[in-house]
């Protein structure tokens, strides 16, 4: 997740927390654009009829192309316990078949059963080791399992034996995407779509990633190739009103927010973004209104819970944020930026060893936060803590060599006078 921080007070953002991240390819036979398809037998087909109980016949009358189809047909049909037993019995019958090993492994994966469909791709390779589409699957398998860094050196590999393989240039771009390599995510997805330049998905999150790097104009022109292409779903049109909104252009995303919520008012990622549009025009109480309404649909709505509680700190009611901020931490205790904006309005309320401890725990999980070091140097001011204070500002110098209140601070606690605010709070997309 990649949350902004600004300088400023009240300055808000919204992206990783509300962006709906992209989903690797590896489904044979599915139906999305960015999914290879493999001619038969290794493609997991769409069934061409149903079958009636009497024509049922027991696998072991049945040849291995039938039950490759019937395998097929019962993972389309998500039948997937039916669907792996078929293709079991056909690697009984032939160990070397790599193409149901391979659609076992597809089956397996859909069942959440990562390692073992990690090992049916590995003995597929083991039949057939210079099949592209085999390293894609197996590399998306790793992706699911959160190991970027095998993952992505499996792509690689899967566009060595097949160069022009859009499939595989898409999920690259998504592991480094995922890996914060925006610029190598960017070459990637380009990549796939100068293949498959009418991938709708392909344009969306070249758009995630245009939007990451700070490109928002371009970020914007790809949102809507992907509408132009078929995804133009309530996620495309709230990506281009995350995008406006972080442009500054708040009452044309506010315009997109309300044609979603015309059509799904319970939509929470759109009343999140409605709120920060809200929040940045100094609408605080339609902001707070959009909030309550997010959390009323899901209580577990932990970015929402962080905005409300910075729309409250804005309205100068500290204690109620910070009453807001531990609810959030409740459900997500690792939350940084909450306990760096809980530490921000406990110094304004003048309970400074309680700010000290958040600002604490927000450098635990965050210790290049050059204004969670700031703001803790305000608070061991006001402790007595001088020079733990000026050891902070100097590490938050050396962190962000720009950031002018730490300069300032170090300045004043030199010449014993430490009267600065603190800088603005954290906000979540």
């Amino acid at each position: 997740m990649r949350l902004f921080h600004y300088s400023l007070v009240c300055a808000l953002s919204l992206y990783a927390c509300i962006c709906a991240s992209a989903q690797s390819s590896d489904e044979l036979g599915a139906d999305e654009p960015h999914v290879q398809q493999l001619k038969t037998p290794w493609q997991v087909a769409a069934p061409q009829r149903s079958v009636a109980p009497e024509q049922i016949v027991k696998p072991a009358q049945l040849s291995q192309n039938e039950l490759m189809q019937r395998g097929s047909e019962c993972a389309t049909r998500e039948l997937l316990e039916e669907a792996a037993d078929l293709f079991r019995e056909v690697i009984k019958r032939d160990s070397s078949n790599a193409a149901a090993h391979n659609n076992l492994a597809v089956v397996l994966k859909r069942q959440g059963l990562l390692d073992q469909a990690i090992r049916e791709y590995q003995r597929a390779l083991d039949e057939n080791p210079l099949k592209a589409e085999l390293y894609n699957n197996l590399g998306c398998a790793y992706l699911a399992q959160g190991d970027f860094e095998r993952a992505m050196t499996i792509f690689y590999q899967a566009l060595q034996y097949k160069k022009d393989f859009p499939s595989a240039s898409y999920n690259l771009g998504h592991v480094l995407f995922l890996r914060g390599d925006y610029v190598g995510s960017i070459s990637s997805y380009q990549e796939a779509l100068r293949q498959s330049p009418e991938a709708g998905i392909y344009h969306r999150d070249l758009g995630d990633a245009l939007r990451a790097s700070g490109d928002l104009d371009q970020a914007v022109s790809e949102y809507k190739a992907a509408q132009k292409y078929g995804e133009d779903s309530a996620l495309t049109k709230l990506r281009i009103a995350r995008v406006l909104k972080d442009a500054g252009q708040h009452q044309d995303s506010l315009v997109i927010v309300a044609e979603v919520l015309a059509k799904e008012p319970k939509d929470t990622e759109a009343l999140n973004i409605q709120a920060v549009n809200y929040w940045k025009l100094g609408k605080l109480t339609q902001a707070s209104a959009s909030l309550e309404k997010a959390l009323d649909i899901d209580p577990a709505f932990v970015q929402a819970r962080n905005n409300l509680g910075g729309v409250l700190y804005d309205s100068r009611k500290y204690e109620d944020a910070v009453k807001v901020w531990r609810q959030a931490l409740s459900i997500k205790p690792d939350y940084a930026e909450v306990h760096y904006n809980m530490g921000t309005a406990l110094f304004q309320a003048g309970l400074y060893p309680a700010a000290a401890d958040a600002l604490k725990e927000c450098l635990k999980l965050t210790p290049s936060d050059a204004m969670a070091h700031n703001n803790l140097g305000l608070a061991l001011v006001k402790l007595g803590k001088i020079a733990d204070a000026v050891g902070e500002w100097r590490k938050a110098i050396e962190i962000e060599p720009d950031l002018a209140q730490a300069h300032i601070n170090l300045g004043k606690a030199l010449m014993q006078d430490n009267k600065r605010p603190p800088l603005g709070i954290h906000e979540s997309g």
